[in-house]
């Protein structure tokens, strides 16, 4: 750890945060290793979607690093919007605040929306990318439903520490769902930017972005691959724990190995 503060303990881990522009990002690292930098999905946060996966491969030789987005878990925001660009900008702070010049990138939703958007103008911090239930295009006709449809209870109940007001999730949800329609496609071209290996990872049943926007996230990239989690919803790594880390792990031997990546990054 080079940059950032110690605030307090979270499940008996250091939690660190760094200043960002507008507000402050906190995020847990575990391990020692090739960098893994985990975004969790919208309305969630970096332990939920992402803790059991880290403490797993920080047990494997990674070092993972799992911030909460701004808005979201103890990461506070002063700007008056969210949304990928600015997740994706909060993100490179904290590879900077790390000492972390390249890592392995994994996001889920919201998360890996935010990494093929940032990725699309510099891939060069990537060392591999894994994206779980992410896409290439957005579409406005959705938002309404989004917006007042079901949402998941094990979200409505996440506790959110910088929470401002009753129902909170609803506040995030909408702010999330209008940036999705508006910010999340990918122009002509932007995808084939993207050129470190891809594990594009997405549920057979996943309501919120059906499988196609998987196929078409793939057709986009040139060296990507795809895995449908048979039976799986949205949330992959919450549905298929053990199937996603097998998976995430053979990818990164395969991604990180000398002949394809150069000399391991330690």
């Amino acid at each position: 750890m080079v940059g950032g503060t110690a605030i307090a303990p979270r499940r008996g881990r250091a939690v660190l945060e760094v200043a960002v522009p507008g507000g402050r990002v906190a995020f847990v690292e575990r391990g020692a290793g090739v960098p893994v930098l985990f975004l969790h999905g919208g309305t969630g946060t970096g332990e939920f979607d992402w803790g059991a996966v880290a403490d797993h491969l920080s047990r494997r030789g990674y070092r993972t690093i799992v911030p909460d987005l701004r808005g979201h878990g103890v990461s506070r925001n002063d700007e008056p919007e969210l949304g990928v660009v600015r997740f994706g900008l909060d993100s490179a702070h904290v590879l900077r605040a790390a000492g972390v010049p390249r890592a392995v990138h994994v996001g889920f939703s919201v998360g890996g929306n935010t990494f093929l958007a940032l990725l699309a103008r510099d891939v060069r911090p990537a060392l591999a990318l894994v994206t779980i239930g992410a896409s290439a295009k957005g579409d406005p006709s959705k938002v309404e439903r989004i917006m007042t449809g079901p949402w998941p209870d094990y979200l409505t109940e996440l506790e959110h520490a910088v929470a401002d007001r009753p129902e909170y999730w609803k506040h995030l949800r909408a702010q999330l769902a209008r940036d999705w329609a508006t910010n999340v496609d990918l122009s002509p071209g932007a995808g084939a930017q993207i050129t470190c290996p891809v594990l594009v990872c997405h549920g057979t049943d996943d309501r919120v972005q059906p499988v196609d926007y998987a196929h078409h996230l793939v057709a986009q990239l040139p060296d990507a691959e795809l895995w449908l989690a048979e039976g799986a919803g949205h949330a992959v790594q919450l549905d298929r724990p053990d199937e996603f880390v097998a998976r995430l792990e053979e990818f990164l031997a395969r991604a990180l190995a000398p002949s394809r990546n150069g000399a391991r990054p330690g």
